[in-house]
């Protein structure tokens, strides 16, 4: 039979075995400078405390080569501490050997406390001052083991102020560095994570464009099909999908402070009533009142602001108005406050004659992947982000979102935002959002490497008139611009060969005014920022609904 030999700890990679003891490095070369400069003096017993101190520097080295990590820490507070009495004792108070005790704890601190030890660093900073107290206090200012020359002990007492100075300095210069190399690390990790944040993004969105995009081709050419449960199931499943795509990647974008918002005129009430037809189906299907109250906008007005911001917010707090509710009304309720000629305050509530919340739990609501219990999760499903999605996105646009609920009578949902007015310039005549045959005649260069997305977004726009020359990649979409007028260009941002902005960039050394949208899967930081630096007009997300796609192309077209 073998024998099993226990294993050992690991020994530490030498490039990380200096980095460990670099500190302990520089307390053997204090010991050293001390130890020659006591022999010199022939201070005997101070010269044997200060070469036993080197000699366990030395061991805990040893240990750290082995890879034992955490004893030499635990160890050399007690040694710290014992060497600093020692010397005291042998030396006197009066050479104030006790000082080196104040850059050791700093080091101990910082190191104990980055592994969050608090635990540790109480106790060792504990004992240091008990320690140190008991040295000043109770052991004479000059000894009679190692009895020496005022002139001698004065400058043992400067060598010893002047070495802790420099050491202080030292700790402060390694420490600052280790910061440094640390915020680097958490900066290196944070864009990783928003690589893999936008990659995943693409990736999950472009098979979800095509499913939606799908669904309502087939809504467009075969109305009948609207009434089937099965066609109702693709349709609610994949904007689902969508909504929970949504949430995670607005949570983490939120967890990080890296929301972006922007501040664009818009029509309120043309956005209100979208959110609201969203939901008319579903009221109707479960019998119950879905109800407009909203205060007209000035005319000739807009409000500034986020409009995707505030439209998912609503739509997040109706989807849950409409699903906890059986019987009764959804009410939208908006109301002006505070108007005045350039702003306005203005209320939004959701409310409901729902299931209502209990009082205790009304602060859990709020909570990341929290709902009020678990048979409520059972029943009604939901991942428990959207209130918190809510909040945070009401709380960046200057607002709080607040809740009153009573349990078996309702809720209530509510917050005010400020608004700035802006008297509407008309980019658009209503009369050609509502059409669908507006686009006749516009010359479209549709750029999209996904043969469905391509597909897709061309059926749209075949649907309404516009002229589509399509392009799988950068390259062939520059051969196809510099060949022909174009009235517009639809790019989508990751492609082979040649990506979107690279594309837009050679396009706009020929051409800085043609419209230009960004169609992309992706979401990263700073990306509304990102493409007006790269020449872009606006962009429209994938996953994406044909109205909006439909409006946004009319926005740019300026001279439509």
């Amino acid at each position: 039979m073998k024998n099993h030999s226990i294993p050992s700890a690991p020994r530490a990679p030498r490039h990380k075995f200096w980095k460990l003891n670099t500190f302990i490095i520089l307390a053997i070369g204090c010991n050293g400078i001390n130890f020659f400069y006591d022999l010199y003096d022939r201070m005997t017993w101070s010269a044997v405390t200060e070469l036993a101190g080197i000699g366990v520097l030395g061991s805990f080295m040893i240990l750290h080569r082995n890879g034992y990590l955490e004893l030499p820490k635990i160890l050399s507070i007690v040694c710290a501490n014992l060497q600093s009495v020692f010397l005291c004792y042998v030396q006197g108070t009066g050479q104030a050997s006790y000082l080196y005790l104040f850059p050791f704890a700093m080091a101990m601190i910082f190191f104990l406390r980055m592994r969050k030890n608090d635990l540790i660093v109480v106790l060792s900073l504990g004992a240091t001052l008990v320690m140190l107290s008991a040295t000043v206090l109770l052991l004479p200012y000059r000894s009679h083991i190692d009895q020496v020359t005022d002139p001698v002990n004065y400058h043992h007492l400067a060598v010893n102020i002047i070495v802790n100075f420099l050491l202080v300095i030292v700790f402060f210069y390694f420490i600052l560095r280790l910061l440094d190399a640390k915020e680097q690390k958490t900066k290196i990790a944070a864009a990783a994570k928003a690589r893999f944040m936008s990659n995943m993004s693409h990736e999950l969105r472009t098979p979800l464009n095509a499913i939606i995009g799908t669904t309502h081709l087939l809504a467009q050419d075969h109305e009948d099909l609207q009434a089937s449960e099965h066609f109702k199931v693709l349709k609610n499943s994949s904007e689902h999908m969508l909504q929970l795509v949504n949430a995670v990647l607005d949570f983490s974008k939120l967890d990080e402070g890296k929301l972006e918002f922007v501040r664009e005129p818009f029509d309120l009430a043309h956005t209100l009533q979208q959110v609201a037809d969203s939901f008319t189906t579903a009221a109707y299907q479960k019998k119950i009142k879905l109800i407009l109250d909203i205060d007209p906008i000035p005319e000739g007005k807009k409000v500034i602001g986020d409009e995707m911001r505030l439209k998912q917010i609503i739509l997040n707090l109706l989807s849950n108005a409409v699903k906890f509710t059986e019987t009764g009304s959804v009410i939208l309720q908006v109301k002006i406050e505070d108007y005045t000629e350039m702003e306005a305050d203005i209320y939004f509530a959701v409310i409901d004659t729902g299931i209502g919340i209990p009082a205790e739990k009304l602060h859990l609501i709020f909570e990341s992947f929290t709902q009020v219990d678990a048979e409520t999760t059972r029943k009604y499903g939901g991942s428990g982000l959207g209130l918190s999605i809510c909040r945070e996105l009401v709380r960046n646009m200057g607002g709080e979102l607040k809740v009153i609920s009573e349990p078996e009578k309702g809720s209530t949902f509510y917050f005010t935002l400020h608004f700035t007015l802006q008297t509407q310039v008309v980019i658009v005549p209503k009369e050609k959002l509502r059409g669908l045959k507006e686009l006749t005649g516009v010359n479209i260069l549709l750029v999209e490497d996904n043969a469905v997305n391509l597909n897709i977004a061309r059926r749209f726009l075949h649907s309404w008139g516009a002229t589509i020359q399509p392009a799988e990649n950068g390259e062939v979409a520059w051969e196809l611009f510099r060949s022909r007028p174009f009235d517009l260009l639809l790019i989508d941002l990751e492609m082979p060969l040649m990506d979107g902005k690279a594309l837009l960039k050679q396009v706009r050394s020929v051409n800085k005014d043609i419209p230009a949208i960004a169609f992309t899967a992706a979401v990263y930081e700073n990306m509304y920022q990102d493409l007006q630096d790269h020449g872009f007009n606006g962009f429209l997300h994938k996953p994406f609904r044909p109205d909006e796609m439909h409006r946004k192309i009319l926005q740019h077209l300026s001279n439509f």
